[in-house]
Formats: structure tokens, C-alpha cells, sequence
């Protein structure tokens, strides 16, 4: 298990919903063609999905924009370029800027059809959310 689960309860203002099960999670990798990685799938089996300071993470077992299928879903249909083989982690709700991940887990900023690798992991992802609060 990655260490990410350990970083995210020691975040004093984080907000969470009910974990996830292992049927959701490959309902939601076949409903996006792809695999999670595993930093991924231990926050989601955990948490469901996370919120503090000024950061929304998408996940499972919630409805809506949050839900990491409907957000990834949308910015397909919007954007013919989204990269194969990514989903949305956050929606930055700023210039049209996308926090997305890829299989290996390495995060990028998308925007306007762009996108630049800015961390390793999304455990290295999460460091930067909690420096930006």
C-alpha cells in the first residue's frame, strides 16, 4: 500500500465521504477504458473522495461533478485531444485548467488541449495541493 493514505489523514481540515469498493473501482476503470494507479485506487478506497483548504479531488462513490468518470467523461466530450489512458483528479476551476493523471501516476496540468507533466505521483501532487492552501 502506498503511503498516500498516511499523508491524506494527517491533513488537519480534510473532509471525506464513505471509501470505495473494489467493484467500483473496476467499474469505473472499464467505464474510462483504463487502470488506476494504485495511489489512486488506496485514496479512493479510503476516502471516496477528499476536499480541503481550496482543493476538490475527483473519486468514486460520489455523484457529479466530483465523480472521477463524469469529470473525465466531460472534458472527452469537450476536448476531442484529451490524452488516452488519463482522468481528471481536479478541476483547478481556473482558466480552464485540469489536474489529470495517467495510468503510471504521474499528474499533469491540461489546459486549452495542452498538457505538461508537473509531478511524479500523485502522492507528489497531493505535497503541492497542501502548499498551495
Amino acid at each position: 500500500m502506498s503511503d498516500i493514505v498516511a499523508k491524506m489523514k494527517a491533513i488537519p481540515e480534510l473532509a471525506v465521504i464513505e471509501g470505495c469498493t473494489n467493484r467500483q473501482i473496476k467499474e469505473a476503470q472499464e467505464a474510462l477504458n483504463l487502470t488506476f494507479p494504485e495511489e489512486y485506487m488506496d485514496y479512493v478506497k479510503a476516502f471516496g473522495c477528499i476536499d480541503f483548504t481550496a482543493t476538490e479531488w475527483t473519486g468514486l462513490n460520489i455523484e457529479g461533478r466530483l465523480n472521477t468518470v463524469v469529470a473525465t467523461k466531460a472534458e472527452q466530450s469537450v476536448k476531442p485531444s484529451f490524452p488516452q489512458g488519463f482522468f481528471v483528479l481536479e478541476d483547478l476551476a481556473v482558466d480552464a485548467k485540469k489536474a489529470i493523471v495517467n495510468e503510471a501516476g504521474e499528474v499533469y496540468l491540461l489546459q486549452r488541449g495542452r498538457w505538461s507533466k508537473i509531478c511524479d505521483s500523485i502522492s507528489d501532487y497531493l505535497d503541492l495541493c497542501r502548499k498551495r492552501a
